[in-house]
């Protein structure tokens, strides 16, 4: 909603305009406590007493932790911060750094100080004969596995390796790697692959209590005709293309071969997975083709067996059942997304645009104990005015 001059007859209209533009007019709608300025000069502030626990977000791609016992802390101000991922033990947070050729994964304390560099993408152009070819390399949403021991994050760290498989073009959708957390320069182990000219993966994370399974948003364009954009959720053992050296490699639309399955159909664009604390639940957004609206829904979580043999037909099928016939509808917004589940699973926090800003809210959960679906509880929350960063994912810790 844009914010216009209006001119009004009576100064009740003029009143209730002003109260429903709140947030657009710079009016902090949720009595919060400032934390930040708003790239265009506007507050942002917090309503901490609505929250429990800490979040680590962005605002104006700054790290900032705001902690649910009204306090806020500013960690890097740097303005070209994205993504972070505080480890299981909660002393580090991992996070992506972007320059304009390339980005880096770095992390921090979660008590402050010094930034150090796990892996930079800072390259170079060169000449490959008559081509222009660079050495930069992007990298993209850290997580953590359960242990603290391994970093997932996205590149195209092998951009120059599947000339072959893309018909004579560099593979630059963002596939899954991993390194140990010992040894963050060791070469990349590849987790999941993309799909050649679509975007690739995102949105990957570990399941709770399951360190042999990922999830992720798999972007490619259909088999048949090439044209049609598929946005499905996919899950993976991240340890078997590592185990099985030369089996498994990515493709054009219809090629290659890769141990990851679906587990939502692709007649919807559904993005944004997290599970919930136990694994047992997944959170996710849905859009339609038109972007015009987005819904928040849960889902079970699709058998363990599926990532044991994910290119059985059979498999295939038993892994979209619980989306197809348990899937449930919380919300439906124009812009939702970046859900986040609460340590404690009963909450559930998403950035959703509203008043002409990103803003955090937190819907209550509630779910049946019989048939184990979900439903919110009252009415969300909006936990910040002014504005966060929409496209960074936030976390939500004790």
């Amino acid at each position: 909603m844009k914010c216009r001059n209006f001119s009004w007859k009576t100064p009740i209209l003029l009143l209730l305009v002003v109260l429903s533009m709140s947030g657009c007019m710079g009016i902090g709608s949720n009595n919060g406590k400032q934390v930040a300025t708003g790239k265009n000069g506007q507050q942002v502030t917090v309503k901490q007493d609505a929250f429990k626990g800490k979040f680590y977000l962005t605002i104006n791609h700054n790290l900032y932790v705001l902690n649910g016992n009204n306090t806020s802390t500013d960690l890097v101000k740097t303005g070209n911060v994205y993504d972070p991922a505080v480890s299981p033990d909660g002393k580090w947070i991992a996070f992506i750094e972007k320059s304009k050729q390339y980005s880096d994964l770095d992390l921090i304390s979660t008590s402050g100080g010094a930034v150090k560099t796990l892996r930079t993408g800072n390259g170079r152009f060169k000449y490959d004969g008559p081509f222009l070819k660079n050495t930069y390399i992007w990298y993209g949403q850290p997580a953590w596995s359960a242990d603290g021991s391994t970093l997932l994050f996205l590149s195209d760290f092998q951009k120059e390796d599947w000339y072959a498989d893309t018909t004579d073009a560099p593979m630059l959708d963002m596939q899954v790697y991993s390194v140990p957390f010992s040894n963050p320069a060791a070469k990349p182990v590849a987790v999941a692959y993309a799909t050649f000219g679509d975007g690739g993966n995102r949105d990957v994370g570990y399941r709770p209590g399951h360190p042999n399974q990922i999830i992720y948003t798999h972007y490619a364009y259909d088999a048949k005709t090439e044209t049609q954009q598929d946005i499905q959720l996919y899950m993976e053992d991240p340890t078997t293309i590592g185990q099985n050296p030369y089996k498994y490699y990515p493709g054009m639309p219809g090629g290659g071969f890769d141990p990851s399955i679906a587990i939502t159909t692709p007649d919807k664009e559904n993005i944004e997975p997290a599970f919930s604390p136990n694994g047992n639940a997944i959170a996710y957004v849905q859009r339609n083709a038109n972007l015009t609206a987005m819904t928040l829904n849960i889902m079970p979580a699709p058998p363990d067996s599926i990532t044991l043999t994910p290119n059985d037909t059979k498999t295939q099928a038993l892994a979209l059942q619980t989306y197809q016939t348990q899937s449930t509808q919380l919300l439906s917004e124009m812009y939702i997304e970046q859900p986040v589940w609460s340590p404690d699973g009963t909450q559930l926090a998403y950035i959703q645009y509203t008043g002409g800003t990103f803003d955090l809210w937190i819907a209550n959960l509630t779910q049946n104990a019989k048939t184990g679906v979900y439903s919110v509880k009252g009415t969300p929350t909006q936990i910040t005015t002014g504005g966060v960063d929409g496209e960074s994912r936030p976390v939500w810790t004790n």
